[in-house]
């Protein structure tokens, strides 16, 4: 065996061992610093995937509680008592594809089970906690299903919760008219810009909170049906 070899054979070796550590620790690496907490069915779990491959890069921690996920952590260490200190060292709690039931509950401050538990704890040390949703958060405010939801994750947004959708629409909303609500919203939902279609009117509000947020207006002409 040349050396070439042997240093071919280590790296396979190296890797089946860090594999194997992941798998026994429920995690993707052992570098990670992220607690990914997954109450429900993933919709588009391939897009949940990239979606933490990319915001995750080091690796994270996942607590499956639909039990599908062969690298997530192991059944008995999905209790309160065992998650409770994996969300204190964590630098990232992450609240993935929610029930609705599960985000009013948060909302609403009450912390009987125990997800909503360790959701509002890391909210209440400072930790950065983020919505994975894998919908675009509804803009309807009648009361009505979708009413209580856009309530629902903006009273999350308003305690520091970053709001991000993984599994965008295949086509974006675009709008006419560009208000300071409409600048806000996207940069909640971690939107780069603003798609509008051409022509659109942009208020001076508007452009004021564009300039603070960072984000930028993109046109977009609507096709003929």
């Amino acid at each position: 065996m040349d050396r070439g070899e042997l240093h071919k054979l280590i790296e396979e070796v190296t890797a089946q061992v860090g594999e194997r550590l992941a798998r026994r620790d429920g995690g993707r690496r052992r570098d990670k610093t992220h607690l990914v907490l997954l109450p429900a069915p993933a919709a588009f779990p391939d897009k949940l995937k990239s979606c933490l491959e990319r915001r995750y890069p080091g690796g994270w921690t996942l607590a499956d509680f639909t039990g599908a996920a062969p690298e997530a952590l192991p059944p008995e260490q999905l209790t309160r008592e065992r998650l409770l200190p994996l969300a204190a060292q964590a630098e990232t709690v992450s609240l993935a594809a929610p029930p609705v039931s599960l985000l009013r509950e948060i909302a609403a401050g009450e912390d009987a089970s125990d997800l909503a538990y360790l959701v509002i704890r890391s909210i209440l040390w400072g930790k950065r906690v983020e919505l994975l949703l894998d919908f675009a958060p509804p803009r309807f405010r009648r009361n009505s299903l979708l009413g209580q939801v856009a309530e629902a994750v903006d009273t999350l947004s308003s305690m520091d919760v970053a709001v991000v959708c993984y599994a965008a629409p295949l086509e974006r909303e675009r709008v006419t008219l560009v208000t300071e609500e409409v600048v806000r919203a996207a940069a909640k939902r971690r939107e780069g810009a603003v798609w509008c279609e051409t022509g659109a009117i942009i208020t001076p509000s508007a452009r004021d909170a564009l300039r603070e947020l960072g984000l930028e207006i993109r046109y977009e002409e609507r096709k003929e049906e």
